[in-house]
C-alpha cells in the first residue's frame, strides 16, 4: 500500500515520495516512520547495530553546533591562547553529546517508551523555523526514566502525538543514556 506523503530517511535525510520501501536506497537505513501514529513499528535489531556512516557524521560533526563551534574556534585560531581553549571545550562537549546519542543506538537494549510531551522550542530558530522537542518516558526495572529528542525540523514528526508508543534503546547500566529508534533528528 503506497503512502500518500513524503517520508524522510531518519539516517541520511533522503526523501521518498509515494513509496512503500522499507530501507533507504541511499544509506541502507530503515524507514520505520509510520503515518499511523499508533503503529509502533518493528523492534530494533539486536545489538551491536551498525549505523549509517552519514548519520554518524551528521550527529558528531555537520549537524552538531557545539562541535562546529569548537572546530571553528580551534583550527583557524590555533596560534592564540583563549580561542583554542574555548574551542577544545566546545568540541569535546559536542562529541560527548553525540556519543550519548550514538552509543545507545549502536549498543543499547530496546524497550517501549511513550511520548509525554511535544513542544516547539522558540528559543532557537533556523531559517525562521523553530525546532520541535519530543519528550518521552520509559521504564527499566520498575524505575521510570525520561529523555528527549530536540532540534527536529522535519514535518514528518508532526504525525506523532502525546501518548504514542515508540522504541527506545538505552544502556542497561546507565538507563539515562537513551535514544529513540529509529532516530527523529
Amino acid at each position: 500500500m503506497p503512502f500518500d506523503t513524503t517520508i524522510q530517511c531518519p539516517w541520511c535525510k533522503t526523501q521518498y515520495s509515494n513509496s512503500n520501501i522499507t530501507n533507504c536506497t541511499n544509506c541502507g537505513g530503515t524507514l520505520e516512520y509510520s503515518f499511523n501514529s499508533d503503529d509502533l513499528g518493528s523492534e530494533p535489531p539486536m545489538a551491536p547495530r551498525v549505523l549509517p556512516t552519514k548519520f554518524k557524521r551528521r550527529i558528531k560533526y555537520t549537524g552538531n553546533v557545539m562541535t562546529l563551534i569548537g572546530i571553528i574556534f580551534t583550527i583557524p585560531f590555533f596560534w592564540t591562547i583563549l580561542f583554542p581553549i574555548i574551542g577544545i571545550y566546545c568540541w569535546r562537549r559536542g562529541i560527548r553529546t553525540a556519543n550519548d546519542e550514538l552509543i545507545p543506538l549502536e549498543q543499547g537494549k530496546a524497550t517501549v517508551g511513550e511520548i509525554i510531551d511535544i513542544r516547539k522550542d522558540y528559543t532557537q530558530s533556523l531559517n525562521g523555523k523553530s525546532p520541535t522537542i519530543v519528550e518521552f518516558v520509559f521504564e527499566v526495572s520498575g524505575k521510570k526514566y525520561t529523555g528527549n529528542v530536540g532540534n527536529i525540523y522535519e514535518s514528518v514528526h508532526l504525525t506523532k502525538k502525546v501518548g504514542d508508543k515508540l522504541w527506545i534503546v538505552f544502556m542497561p547500566k546507565e538507563p539515562e543514556k537513551s535514544s529513540v529508534w529509529p532516530p527523529m533528528v
